[in-house]
């Protein structure tokens, strides 16, 4: 073989060798996952990763199909050292530049946030997190040092994404003032602190208890008779908060699905109302108008005992334990 003939086959080799690796280096870029609409997740972009650490958790978190494409398109299109530490909304039907795209933009747009009435701190958490207004978990840590619950108020909200704890807690505080602090400002029942506070704890159960507002008005009413008899105010939500604060760290249950088992109700919390007298320690959840409005102004009765129609939602109403057991038997037992 003459050498023209070796150099022809050297150059054809390096020119394969490089169409080849053309072709994989732009098959890479492609989407992470050939379905069009593949669910996105949420991925973080710490402060102090480079773009090599980036790469490497979007390859772990299979949302780019090579760390070593990611590196070289960053570096060619020029925004390698521009990727900006936030939590960002991807998918794997993303290709490699609109995720350079997304993560060298992050620009913090407003995103509209709806709690719910009765929300505890644990589920706002996930409510904002799930948003992307905060890190999991950092509404948590931020008042664990400072007790919020039942003053972060329940309404609808424009937050920033990539925002800080601190800052949605001024603003649902602010709100609280706003909405809540004339509710107490005009009534006798808590003109002190320690009244307002109690009555916040009554609130935030009526909340959790029942949803009209006539029955949380009873509802209240037999609290504050349940507690002027000294009887055990024996309510179920408070049983779920004590189980939902003893539950493992990571991710807690909400009070929205809870399930309540016999192991439960002996529970050794100031939050179990069947084993401790009174109030709980503070509130359950962060009520909202409505409840507040009725602890405020608890409705007198002839009842000392309640229950939830589990078919209807409908709130039965019993004077004496006898009756109660009967109701128990008749929309309880009779519905499992």
């Amino acid at each position: 073989m003459g050498i023209f003939n070796r150099r022809n086959i050297i150059w054809t080799v390096i020119v394969l060798i490089i169409i080849a690796g053309a072709g994989w280096f732009f098959f890479s870029l492609d989407p992470a996952s050939v379905a069009p609409a593949a669910p996105q997740v949420v991925f973080e972009v710490k402060a102090g990763d480079g773009f090599r650490e980036v790469a490497q958790n979007l390859a772990a978190a299979k949302l780019i199909r090579s760390p070593l494409s990611f590196d070289a398109f960053s570096l060619v299109d020029g925004r390698a050292f521009e990727l900006k530490p936030g939590l960002y909304k991807l998918s794997p039907s993303m290709d490699v530049p609109q995720i350079i795209a997304e993560l060298s933009d992050g620009t913090a747009g407003k995103v509209t946030v709806t709690i719910p009435e009765g929300s505890s701190i644990f589920d706002i958490d996930r409510i904002l997190s799930a948003a992307l207004v905060i890190r999991p978990g950092d509404l948590i840590n931020f008042t664990s040092t400072q007790n919020l619950e039942g003053h972060l108020f329940p309404d609808t909200y424009q937050f920033y994404t990539n925002d800080s704890a601190a800052a949605v807690v001024r603003e649902m505080t602010d709100n609280f003032a706003e909405k809540a602090g004339p509710l107490f400002a005009s009534s006798t029942v808590a003109a002190s602190s320690t009244g307002e506070e109690q009555t916040l704890i009554v609130a935030s159960i009526v909340e959790k208890e029942v949803p009209d507002l006539t029955d949380q008005e009873l509802v209240a009413g037999i609290i504050f008779k349940r507690l002027a008899a000294g009887m055990p105010l024996d309510i179920d939500a408070t049983v779920c908060y004590a189980k939902l604060l003893a539950a493992p760290t990571g991710t807690p249950p909400t009070l929205a699905a809870c399930s309540l088992f016999a192991l439960d109700f002996k529970l050794d919390s100031p939050y179990n109302t069947y084993l401790y007298k009174g109030l709980p320690p503070a509130p359950i959840g962060n009520p909202g108008t409505s409840a507040i409005t009725a602890a405020l102004d608890p409705q007198v009765s002839p009842y000392l005992y309640y229950l939830s129609d589990p078919a209807t939602g409908k709130t039965i109403f019993a004077k004496t334990l006898d009756e109660q057991n009967q109701n128990r038997v008749k929309y309880l037992e009779s519905n499992k």
